[in-house]
C-alpha cells in the first residue's frame, strides 16, 4: 500500500502477474506465433487454449479495471490523485486472480468490490501458471456450454473447432468439486469464527470469512483483514483450503477414491432421463 503512487512499479509487477498468470504453454506458442513458423509447416496458428486464456484473461482485466475504479474512486481511492486511481484500479483487477498484493485495504473497501473480488479469485489464473482458482479456461468452457444449451446445440465451438465432450466433463466436475469444498469450508467458517457476533454485525463478518476461505482456496492470499483473528479450528480450516487448493480438488478427490474393479466384459445400465432446470 505504500506504491500506490508508484506508477512505474505498479506496472511492472502487473506485467509479472500476467506473464505469471496465463501459463507456460500459452507463452510458448505466442514465441512461435511471434516466430510465424509452426513445428510443421505453414504459418503457426494459436491453439484454442491459448484463444481462449489471453480473450478470457484481456475481457477480465478491462472489465476488472472499469468496475474496480468506479467502485472505489470515493472510498479507498479518494485520496489519490485521477491517474493514481486510474492505475491502482488497474493493479485490482489484476492482482486479485492470483498475485495477492494489495495497494488499497479489502477492509475498508465496499461490500460490492469485495463481493467482485471474490469472483476474481474464484476464476483465478490459466492453467499451466503459477496460479491458482478455477482457471480461465474452465470458466470460459461453462460459459459456452451454458451458451451452447440456450441455443440447443449438443456440441460445443468456438473458431471453427468442436470441444470434446470430455473436456466439458471434466470443466463441469471441477466447478463442481471446488464448489462443494468452498460450500462445506464456509459453513465450517461460520460455525467456528462467528459464535457470539450480534445480527448486526453477522453480515459483515460473513463477508469477511467468505472473502477468507475463497483467497484461500484459490491461494491468493488476500485478506479482508480477518486472519490474524481465527480460532485454532478456523486456522486449520484455511491451511486445508490453501493444500487443496494448490493440489488441486479433483487431484484430491482422485487420491482419496477408491479404485474401481474392472468389470470383465463391461456392461451399462438401460437409460432413463431426468428432468433437470
Amino acid at each position: 500500500m505504500g506504491f500506490q503512487m508508484n506508477v512505474p512499479l505498479l506496472l511492472v509487477v502487473m506485467v509479472l502477474i500476467i506473464v505469471g498468470g496465463i501459463g507456460f504453454l500459452t507463452l510458448e506458442e505466442l514465441y512461435l506465433w511471434n516466430r510465424g513458423r509452426s513445428p510443421d509447416a505453414g504459418r503457426f496458428r494459436l491453439s484454442i487454449h491459448s484463444q481462449l486464456v489471453l480473450g478470457t484473461s484481456a475481457v477480465l482485466i478491462v472489465a476488472g479495471w472499469l468496475a474496480f475504479t468506479l467502485f472505489e474512486w470515493n472510498n479507498t481511492l479518494a485520496n489519490l490523485p485521477s491517474y493514481a486511481r486510474v492505475t491502482n484500479g488497474l493493479f485490482a483487477s489484476v492482482t486479485t486472480r492470483t498475485a495477492g498484493f494489495n495497494t488499497i485495504d479489502y477492509a475498508d473497501t465496499r461490500a460490492h468490490t469485495n463481493f467482485l473480488t471474490i469472483l476474481f479469485m474464484s476464476i483465478g489464473g490459466s492453467p499451466g501458471s503459477t496460479a491458482g482458482g478455477l482457471k480461465t479456461t474452465t470458466f470460459a468452457l461453462l460459459g459456452l456450454v451454458a451458451w451452447a444449451r440456450l441455443r440447443g446445440l449438443a456440441t460445443v465451438s468456438i473458431s471453427n473447432r468442436s470441444i470434446p465432450e470430455s473436456t466439458i466433463q471434466k470443466a463441469v466436475g471441477l466447478f463442481v468439486t471446488g464448489l462443494a469444498i468452498l460450500t462445506v469450508s464456509i459453513f465450517l467458517f461460520s460455525i467456528f469464527e462467528m459464535k457470539g457476533v450480534g445480527e448486526d454485525a453477522s453480515h459483515g463478518t460473513f463477508l469477511a470469512i467468505l472473502f477468507e476461505a475463497v483467497s484461500a482456496f484459490n491461494t491468493v492470499g488476500l485478506s479482508a483483514g480477518v486472519t490474524g483473528d481465527l480460532t485454532v479450528s478456523g486456522r486449520w480450516t484455511t491451511i486445508l483450503l490453501m493444500f487443496i487448493g494448490r493440489v488441486g480438488p479433483l487431484t484430491v478427490a482422485a487420491a482419496m477414491s477408491r479404485p474401481r474393479k474392472t468389470i470383465v466384459g463391461g456392461f451399462r445400465y438401460a437409460h432413463e432421463d431426468v428432468a433437470v432446470g
